[in-house]
């Protein structure tokens, strides 16, 4: 008689498949901002877009889940890759997330996340929605969660302060806002978007120790467990493309993939380089890597395979985004590594 696995057989069932790069549980996290074509267009996802984006989930069969129900594994369905789950979000409170969103969800009665910054509710009525919008999303099904009060840059740590402070700081705002959510709104889940998706490890693994499960806007799927920052597909802008969705909601996660990133690069550190471990020869020759510069050339140390870019990086935001055809024919692993590279001064960069 076969006996059912115990939680600890399926602790060691789930690290025997991690350590073959196998993940048993995938989900892909959609993040849009504006549903406008009258907004910012790199932060702007047109209707029409944004409707054909959920028509395509649906011609699929592909699986819409609420984020915070999806966080967990189930131990059931280990194996059960070929199935594709995803979860939409929203960034900041914009008036077409209830004008243009809404009731393209709600027609075909699929769960999202809307992340907010609570002091902007109170300060820019002209610009985003009102405690009573939001409680007309929450009515029809949408989830309201924390966005930081202000929408600061929590990653610029001024050099006058320690990071003990700053991280107290940052977890003060946090839970400043969580509070002002469950004021208005009623019990929230402890789910955190980023604002800018910039972060500090420290200040991650905080907010983590809170309870909170985070959020960047780096590109990938989320993985079981989940990594600190959680990945999500930006929607806005070129991203939005029909063709490039269909590719990006069946995406899995990167086979062993770091639970931790270090983004931030100092003056001097302009070729970062990232190590993607590998089991085996052929996976290294599946895997294929784009940076600021355009395609980036692996090399390979033992059994590990050694990403850095060819020209150094200029001060701003910039990404190694990396692809490896998976097991499964049109789905592929996929994960962006983020970096924030400061001047050779180490000042920050301006914002666009």
């Amino acid at each position: 008689m076969i006996k059912p696995l115990t939680l600890l057989g399926w602790m060691a069932l789930f690290g025997w498949l991690s350590l073959f790069g196998i993940n048993a549980n995938a989900l892909v996290i959609l993040q849009y901002h504006h549903i406008s074509d009258k907004t910012p267009f790199i932060t702007s996802t047109a209707p029409e877009i944004f409707e054909a984006h959920l028509d395509h989930l649906i011609a699929e069969d592909i699986e819409v889940v609420a984020l915070e129900k999806a966080l967990t594994a189930d131990p059931t369905s280990v194996g059960s890759n070929h199935v594709v789950k995803v979860a939409i979000t929203f960034d900041d409170a914009f008036p077409s997330v209830l004008v243009k969103a809404l009731p393209l969800l709600t027609e075909r009665q699929l769960p999202f996340t809307l992340f907010v910054a609570t002091d902007l509710i109170e300060t820019s009525r002209n610009r985003y929605l009102s405690w009573e919008d939001l409680k007309t999303i929450q009515t029809a099904g949408g989830t309201i969660a924390n966005h930081s009060t202000r929408h600061q840059h929590w990653a610029r740590k001024p050099s006058d302060q320690s990071m003990q402070a700053w991280t107290k700081a940052f977890i003060a705002d946090a839970l400043e806002a969580q509070a002002m959510l469950e004021a208005n709104l009623g019990p929230v889940p402890k789910l955190y978007a980023l604002p800018y998706g910039e972060y500090l490890p420290a200040l991650a693994s905080a907010l983590e120790n809170e309870g909170f499960t985070v959020f960047g806007q780096q590109s990938g799927a989320m993985a079981y467990p989940p990594q600190l920052v959680v990945p999500r597909f930006p929607m806005g802008g070129p991203y939005s493309d029909i063709n490039r969705f269909k590719t990006k909601v069946r995406t899995r996660p990167f086979p062993r993939q770091p639970k931790r990133h270090q983004p931030l690069l100092h003056g001097l550190e302009t070729r970062p380089i990232i190590n993607l471990k590998t089991i085996a020869s052929k996976e290294f020759e599946r895997i294929t890597c784009f940076g600021p510069e355009g395609r980036l050339t692996p090399s390979t140390v033992n059994d590990n395979v050694l990403i850095g870019a060819s020209q150094p990086l200029k001060p701003g935001r910039a990404r190694y985004n990396c692809t490896q055809m998976s097991d499964q024919p049109g789905r592929y692993f996929w994960h962006s590594f983020f970096w924030m590279k400061l001047d050779s001064d180490n000042r920050w960069y301006p914002e666009p």
